[in-house]
């Protein structure tokens, strides 16, 4: 993991919501620290994880410095060294207008209408959008060796990869270019423009949600059009820093069979777009338990002092049970193995690292450093 990190200033965790991105970006942003690289480890996940990992208060938009103890604990020489942000796609949002907009008051019609705040807090796609503006600017800006970008939690893991071309392709559509025009004889939008069933439809939900609705809709399309070449712009300037050789994908999954078909799925996509893959790291893995017979877990409970009381039918009964749990997991051990050597097998020259899984959620320091030092060592 150290040569990879010595290679890249971006490295972007992606992944299903739930496999730990989180913990993972947060374990990457230690590596880095550690390894003197000035470090920010971004997360739009508004949960409070990646701050109680890293032992900071009230993440915001703005980069903040871990503790000096925290940065001993994690064996890091200063502090300084790793910051950690939560992006706001609003945020984001608005810094990209600001920059496209440069009349205050066309900029304040906006930030109130209820349509663009949908659009860029509620749309499908708005937080993984949010996500490549921040990552666009922190990279512009500089100021850090390393970046590593957490991804919002999604279905799949090429929602993030495939959102700024979707947003460039409907940006650049002519149906909304057109639609964005303002009536030539009238200076401003009109429902004569979507001709007579078009006209309906929006007539019709304008008495469904209001007449503010039909306001709304009419001031958006005019003052988006002031952005739209801005946003389209960006798009194609974040899709080629993602293509980059300095930018890394890591693959965050569980080691089953569907995650590991959606990761070679990945790969082939990451392939196709010239996007590079550094790695995959397949977490809370399970390690095959030693043989163990009933005779001996039942030797063995009642050689514990809190059991010693415990009658024979129960003694019994708890040792097969636990024999039965044990030859469970062990299936389920070898079942992960065989979908890891697959993905081996179909993925030459890809790194795979796994993580074992912990009896705990990873929220504090103590946690944080397990996962680091594993990935550290790999």
């Amino acid at each position: 993991m150290k040569k990879r990190l010595a290679t890249k200033k971006t490295l972007v965790c992606v992944g299903p919501g739930g496999v730990g991105k989180t913990t993972t970006a947060a374990a990457l942003g230690v590596i880095g620290a550690r390894n003197g690289l000035r470090t920010l480890v971004c997360t739009i996940d508004p949960a409070p994880r990646l701050a109680d990992a890293l032992g900071v208060a009230n993440l915001g938009s703005t980069p903040t410095a871990i503790g000096a103890d925290t940065a001993a604990s994690l064996g890091i020489t200063s502090p300084d060294m790793l910051h950690a942000m939560r992006v706001d796609p609003a945020t984001a949002f608005a810094h990209l207008v600001e920059e496209q907009v440069s009349d205050p008051e066309l900029r304040r019609h906006i930030f109130s209408n209820s349509l663009y705040r949908h659009v860029t807090t509620n749309l499908t796609g708005s937080q993984e959008y949010a996500a490549t503006l921040a990552l666009y600017e922190l990279r512009r800006d500089g100021g850090y060796d390393l970046i590593v970008l957490d991804t919002p939690p999604t279905a799949n893991a090429l929602e993030f990869l495939e959102t700024p071309e979707r947003l460039a392709a409907a940006i650049g559509s002519p149906a909304l270019q057109w639609f964005a025009r303002p009536d030539p004889r009238l200076g401003r939008f009109s429902l004569k423009r979507l001709g007579v069933g078009g006209a309906m439809i929006i007539r019709r939900a304008g008495k469904l949600m209001g007449s503010k609705f039909l306001d709304d809709l009419g001031a958006f399309l005019l003052d988006i059009r002031e952005v739209l070449g801005g946003f389209l712009t960006r798009a194609r300037e974040i899709e080629a820093v993602l293509k980059r050789p300095d930018v890394g994908f890591i693959l965050v999954m569980t080691p089953e069979t569907a995650a590991v078909n959606e990761a070679l799925y990945f790969a082939r996509r990451l392939r196709e777009t010239g996007s590079p893959l550094c790695c995959y790291i397949a977490n809370r893995t399970l390690q095959e338990p030693l043989p163990c017979s009933e005779t001996v877990l039942r030797e063995q409970i009642a050689g514990m002092p809190a059991l010693r009381d415990l009658a024979k039918g129960e003694l019994e009964d708890a040792a097969r049970k636990l024999a039965d749990l044990a030859q469970y997991l062990t299936k389920i051990a070898h079942a992960q193995k065989g979908e890891l050597d697959r993905l081996s097998h179909e993925s030459p020259g890809v790194e795979i690292t796994t993580v074992p899984l912990l009896p705990h959620d990873v929220s504090s320091i103590d946690s944080l450093l397990a996962i680091a030092d594993r990935l550290e060592s790999a």
